[in-house]
């Protein structure tokens, strides 16, 4: 993210992720195991930015240049870590495929709840629209703690195909039908 706060453009840090990976198209299973620290995670804040990625409660499109404690950009686990304390490692819960952005306020709304009790009233209240944005999947059965792997599995093929889409090459990510 120092490169995209330093006014660098969305190029150099293709440039950069093109070094570290060797070529732009990403596969789901390249995913699996990278976390916040991965250039893929900046590729995807950039790849869901432009496709209209927007805070779920303020309406704000995600940015890094907003400011206040309430609308400051903020990595957002998914399936929060108090929720799988003691059932998945760590590592497991910091995985990329369950972090997401949004608002510092909506962040400290959502706190520790589990995703089947604030993400599918919102689904309710919104639409999947804004989820889709972030390559989130909004099967209620992929929000139950117990589905956690399998909904890291698909939100995995969903990002690769986002960032794929985002670079302009063809994925060779496999592709799912259950989302």
């Amino acid at each position: 993210m120092t490169t995209i706060r330093n006014g660098g453009k969305g190029a150099e840090l293709i440039d950069r992720l093109r070094l570290q990976v060797g070529r732009l198209d990403v596969s789901a299973d390249e995913l699996e195991g990278r976390n916040q620290r991965s250039a893929l995670f900046k590729t995807m804040f950039l790849a869901f930015r432009s496709n209209g990625a927007k805070d779920w409660l303020s309406n704000l499109a995600i940015a890094l240049d907003h400011s206040g404690a309430q609308h400051q950009l903020q990595f957002h686990h998914i399936f929060p870590k108090k929720q799988l304390k003691g059932i998945h490692t760590a590592r497991e819960a910091d995985d990329i495929a369950n972090l997401t952005f949004i608002g510092g306020k909506t962040n400290r709304a959502i706190s520790d709840k589990e995703p089947a009790k604030y993400l599918l009233p919102l689904i309710e209240q919104q639409g999947d629209l804004p989820f889709r944005a972030q390559a989130i999947p909004t099967s209620p059965a992929l929000l139950e703690i117990q589905a956690y792997k399998d909904f890291l599995k698909v939100r995995r093929t969903m990002i690769a195909e986002r960032l794929n889409a985002f670079l302009g090459v063809e994925g060779s990510g496999e592709r799912t039908e259950q989302r």
